[in-house]
C-alpha cells in the first residue's frame, strides 16, 4: 500500500486573506456556470449572478446572442439589475437612470453633454466573456482562460453518451447555503470514501463492483462512472458524476441531468446552487422522486461537512493524511488548489 499524502492544512479552510486570493487566482480565472439557456431566451431576457465576489449581468441581445457585462454602471457603480431575472428593452441604472442598449453601448446620460473629456461611445458596460455549452450559459472573467470546451477537457467527450440538455425539460432550480468553506465541501465530493458512512441510500443504489472513480487531466475534473441497480439489484442503467474544478458538479444519467454551482460567500460559508433538467417522457412523479432524493444527498454532504468545518476551526486539528487508493479525487483537488494559489507545500502528493 502505497504511502498516504498530508491534506491541506486547516488555517486554508477560515483564512481571510486566502480566501480573498482564491476568489482572485481561482474563480475568477476559471468559468462559471450562470443559467439555463432557457433563462435567456428572449431578446431583451437579463439576470444577473455572482463570479468571485464581482457582481454580473447576462442579457440576449437584439443580435439574439449571449453577451455579458460586470452590473454596474459607469458613473458611480451602481448595480443595474437585481436578483430575478427579467426582460427590459433598455438597461437603465436604477440610480441615476444612464441608459444602456442591449449591446452594452451608453446612449443617455442626463445631465451630461458631450464633449473631448466625456463620450458616450467610450463609456459602455464592461464586457466579460460567455459562451454556452449544452443548453447552459457559462461566464468567465479572465481574458487568458482558454475556450469553455478546451476548460471543460474530457466531459465534452463524456457528455455525448447521454441525451443532451437541450432535449430535455428544465424542471426546477433549488439553493443551499451553509457555513462552510467550499474546499471543505469540495474535499467531500471528490471523492465516494464516505458513500457507505454518509450516504447509505445513496450507495445501496448503485452497483458497488461496477464503479470507479478517477481524476482526469484534462479538463480538471473528477470522474464517477456508476450504474444504477434496478428491480432485485440487476444492473439497470449508466451514469456518470462530475466534480470539475473548482466548483462545479455534473451529474448525468439516461433520463434526467443536473448541475450544481459551488460559490464560496465567505472563508467560512458556501453556496450551492442545483438545475435539474429531465426527459419529456418522465412523469412529475419521477421527477418528484429524483429531486427529493438529490435533497436528501445534499443535506447528508452538508451535515457533515459542517460537523468537519467546525473542528477545522478549533485550532486543534492542522492537517491530516489522505489515502491515495480511497481519496485520489481529494488529492487531485488539494493539488489543484494549492497550484491555483502557487504554493508548493504539496509538492510531494505529484505523480
Amino acid at each position: 500500500m502505497s504511502s498516504p499524502v498530508k491534506s491541506l492544512p486547516a488555517s486554508w479552510y477560515s483564512d481571510p486573506d486566502l480566501f480573498s486570493r482564491e476568489q482572485s487566482l481561482i474563480f475568477a480565472q476559471h468559468w462559471s456556470y450562470v443559467a439555463p439557456e432557457t433563462e435567456l431566451e428572449l431578446p431583451g431576457d437579463c439576470l444577473a449572478a455572482e463570479i468571485a465576489a464581482r457582481s454580473i449581468i447576462l442579457v440576449r441581445g437584439e443580435d439574439n446572442q449571449i453577451k455579458g457585462f460586470y452590473n454596474l454602471c459607469r458613473h458611480r457603480a451602481s448595480p443595474l439589475i437585481r436578483d430575478e431575472p427579467v426582460n427590459v428593452k433598455r438597461i437603465v441604472c436604477p440610480y441615476h437612470s444612464w441608459c444602456y442598449d442591449l449591446a452594452g453601448n451608453l446612449i443617455s446620460a442626463p445631465g451630461f453633454k458631450e464633449s473631448d473629456d466625456f463620450k458616450l461611445n467610450k463609456l459602455g458596460l464592461i464586457s466579460i466573456r460567455v459562451e454556452c455549452w449544452n443548453g447552459m450559459v457559462f461566464a468567465c472573467l479572465d481574458t487568458d482562460t482558454p475556450s469553455l470546451i478546451e476548460w471543460l477537457g474530457d466531459v465534452v467527450d463524456i457528455a455525448k453518451d447521454f441525451a443532451a440538455v437541450d432535449d430535455m425539460d428544465y424542471e426546477s432550480r433549488l439553493v443551499n447555503e451553509g457555513d462552510v468553506n467550499w474546499k471543505c465541501y469540495s474535499d467531500n465530493t471528490a471523492e465516494g470514501y464516505h458513500l457507505a458512512s454518509v450516504h447509505p441510500g445513496l450507495a445501496a443504489s448503485l452497483v458497488s463492483k461496477q464503479t470507479s472513480i478517477r481524476a482526469y487531466k484534462r479538463g480538471q475534473f473528477v470522474g464517477f462512472d456508476v450504474t444504477y441497480k434496478g428491480k432485485d439489484g440487476v444492473p439497470e442503467s449508466s451514469g456518470f458524476w462530475v466534480y470539475k474544478y473548482p466548483g462545479l458538479l455534473l451529474h448525468f444519467s439516461m433520463n434526467s441531468f443536473n448541475v450544481e454551482r459551488v460559490i464560496p460567500l465567505s472563508p467560512t460559508r458556501s453556496r450551492m446552487e442545483r438545475s435539474f433538467w429531465f426527459k419529456p417522457e418522465i412523469s412529475s412523479i419521477q421527477r418528484n422522486a429524483t429531486v427529493a432524493f438529490s435533497n436528501i444527498v445534499m443535506d447528508e454532504d452538508l451535515e457533515i461537512c459542517l460537523r468537519v468545518q467546525k473542528n477545522l476551526q478549533s485550532g486543534v486539528y492542522e492537517t491530516g493524511f489522505l489515502s491515495r487508493e480511497r481519496e485520489p479525487g481529494t488529492i487531485f483537488f488539494q493539488q489543484l488548489v494549492a497550484d491555483s494559489l502557487k504554493d508548493r507545500r504539496m509538492s510531494n502528493i505529484r505523480e
